[in-house]
């Protein structure tokens, strides 16, 4: 399966080309599906970049993040399914926050498992949150909603392209 790009969420921002870019890493289609439509809902829009597996994933972070620094390339968060084929999404984690720069993304785990060593294993691991997916589909929205709201309208981060450049500047000296 290739990765796909959505913009979803109403037009609150006028210029498509800065919409806040959310990594969705999904292997489920009808997941990935309900997801697209929650956003598409959102008051706030945004870019939805999906890959199915974990490798493509971080490919896609070592090419568009790490090497170009091309400041739309860089998600705003990631949505991150622990069930994936190939490298598990708590490698994934682990690899995220191990990393000198990608660690400031946002992390969010979304997965079907309320299990409470999965839990604690992804909070150790470095996971901003954790999100159960509901089965309710209203109440899946709500949570995706309030998810969106929450890291792209309430709390301040620190400015990840301005961390790229300096992790470039540094290792050409």
């Amino acid at each position: 399966m290739n990765s796909s790009t959505t913009v979803a969420g109403s037009s609150l921002l006028p210029d498509r080309s800065v919409l806040p870019l959310v990594l969705v890493i999904e292997d489920s289609d009808e997941d990935y599906e309900v997801l697209k439509r929650a956003f598409a809902r959102s008051p706030i829009s945004t870019r939805l970049q999906r890959f199915p597996t974990g490798k493509q994933a971080l490919d896609y972070l070592d090419r568009s993040v790490r090497k170009t620094a091309i400041t739309t390339n860089i998600p705003a968060f990631i949505l991150l399914d622990l069930n994936l084929p190939g490298i598990d999404g708590r490698k994934v984690l682990e690899t995220i926050k191990q990393d000198p720069v990608w660690k400031y993304i946002p992390t969010i785990v979304l997965t079907t498992s309320d299990y409470g060593k999965d839990i604690e294993e992804c909070y150790r691991l470095g996971a901003n949150s954790y999100l159960v997916k509901a089965i309710d589909l209203q109440q899946f929205k709500k949570s995706i909603h309030t998810t969106i709201e929450f890291w792209l309208d309430i709390v301040k981060l620190p400015a990840i392209a301005d961390v790229i450049r300096a992790q470039a500047y540094n290792s050409i000296d």
